[in-house]
């Protein structure tokens, strides 16, 4: 809950500090062409925050994720950077035209420390889903989304309806974006941290080991057993996932620009527009569901989505060319969070039905990395191109190209039946001294890998003590 305030509290305050940046240089009226400044245009500096934090995340998330595992600190991790992350929060209040370039930088250190929240909370996750079993895991992460989403439309009609009745304008907005946040997320958080619970470490390093390097290695020696064993199924999904969550990652960045910019949108136009967004999202989530059902593979459902968002991305960006389309903006608000809606759960389900049983834990925190590790490519793409003098509709509309990389990945993965047999066996072609005990109707068979001729012998006879 707690996230999802701290995420729209960031669309109020980019727009501020894109405002603020005009105002430096004297460019906030319409039709003013725009210099740079700190040697940026304006319109750059959203999205090069967006760059700093994917750097940063993808560089320093190894690190926080071996300490979490080789330690005894994890709750301590959780504890330190939910309190960072509202420390900021509440700094960012002062966010005036003295101050802004301090908040964005301040900004760009707040998107890697949102990450280490996530992580530090995740890094439960498997452990409870063996306390208490799937289905009931499944219940409680329904709950929960409910319950996010719920914190995420109450903040949002707050902060809006309150600009809207007081007539601020973007910097305030933004301030008072952040000053609602602070009670509203700092209450989350402080719960959260209560229940944050003391864990041992996983592991102990040996006196040779660093826990960078151990980071580095641990993320290199998963991707190597993933492309080894399960390569053609959760190894296609993963880079899907590196390419996919990339482009939805930096939509909220390259949007919020794009519609201050090309739009005019103020920061309760934007809000307005996002809010649209987060309501959309429950329209989709069913959506994904029931194609889901009707196609009986969540593969194909996430394949329909991705061609889905390509097209509405390209509509999208070509037709909201000037503020006189803003009606048609709102519309297309609707679209995208119907999209993202479908999106999310739909790849969730995919990942925690072809995980492998028993590695959990170390895989749900890759998947986590594989998100990340290429969020700060879009933006700085975006950032580039803006700063050449190309359109900002064709920064927005390259999203596709992750979106169409992501796609071919989901292509090139083995048919949904063959991913979930590839769960269940092909981790054991290469452990030849570890015997399979097949329980069948006959008695108990205990099988030396050695002694088999293929691997189609492997899964024949694992198929007949499922039997």
């Amino acid at each position: 809950m707690g996230n999802g305030q701290v995420a729209m509290s960031n669309i109020f305050l980019s727009t501020a500090i894109l405002t603020l940046a005009q105002i430096e240089i004297s460019c906030q009226d319409e039709g003013v062409e725009c210099g740079k400044v700190h040697g940026y245009k304006p319109s750059s500096l959203i999205t090069m925050i967006g760059t700093v934090s994917g750097i940063l995340s993808a560089l320093l998330l190894p690190f926080m994720g071996a300490i979490i595992d080789c330690t005894d600190h994890r709750r301590n991790i959780g504890i330190v950077s939910c309190f960072c992350l509202m420390l900021i929060q509440t700094i960012q209040i002062g966010t005036v035209e003295n101050t802004w370039w301090a908040m964005a930088i301040l900004q760009a250190i707040n998107g890697f420390v949102y990450q280490v929240v996530i992580l530090a909370a995740f890094s439960y996750l498997p452990e409870i889903g063996r306390d208490v079993g799937e289905e009931t895991l499944t219940e409680y992460s329904a709950d929960w989304s409910i319950l996010a989403y719920a914190a995420q439309i109450m903040y949002m009609v707050v902060v809006i309806g309150s600009s809207i009745c007081l007539g601020l304008n973007d910097v305030q907005t933004g301030q008072l974006g952040q000053a609602v946040n602070i009670p509203a997320s700092g209450i989350c958080y402080y719960y959260a941290c209560k229940f944050f619970s003391k864990k041992a470490a996983r592991r102990k390093l040996s006196s040779k080991e660093s826990l960078f390097g151990t980071g580095c290695r641990q993320v290199f020696r998963t991707a190597s057993g993933i492309s080894r064993h399960y390569g053609p199924s959760l190894g296609w999904f993963l880079l899907a996932v590196t390419f996919s969550e990339a482009a939805a990652n930096a939509f909220i960045l390259v949007a919020v620009t794009y519609l201050k910019e090309v739009m005019g949108f103020g920061s309760s136009e934007i809000g307005i527009l996002f809010f649209i967004v987060i309501i959309a999202f429950i329209p989709g989530s069913y959506l994904g569901k029931w194609l889901t059902v009707v196609t009986a593979c969540p593969k194909t459902t996430m394949k329909l989505q991705l061609v889905t968002f390509i097209l509405v991305n390209f509509a999208g960006f070509f037709f909201l060319t000037k503020p006189e389309r803003a009606n048609l903006a709102y519309l297309f608000g609707a679209l995208w969070g119907v999209l993202l809606g479908w999106f999310y759960p739909t790849e969730a389900l995919i990942f925690s039905m072809i995980v492998p049983q028993g590695q959990e834990s170390e895989l749900a925190g890759f998947f986590l990395y594989c998100s990340q590790i290429l969020g700060w490519l879009p933006p700085l793409v975006f950032t580039l191109m803006n700063e050449k003098g190309i359109a900002l509709k064709y920064g927005g509309a390259h999203l596709n190209i992750y979106l169409f990389v992501a796609l071919m990945c989901y292509h090139l993965m083995l048919p949904w039946d063959q991913c979930l047999e590839a769960v269940q066996w092909n981790k054991m072609m290469d452990e030849s001294e570890v015997p399979i005990i097949a329980n069948t109707r006959d008695g108990v068979e205990n099988i030396e890998l050695g002694e088999l001729s293929s691997k189609t012998e492997v899964k024949t006879i694992f198929k007949r003590g499922l039997d």
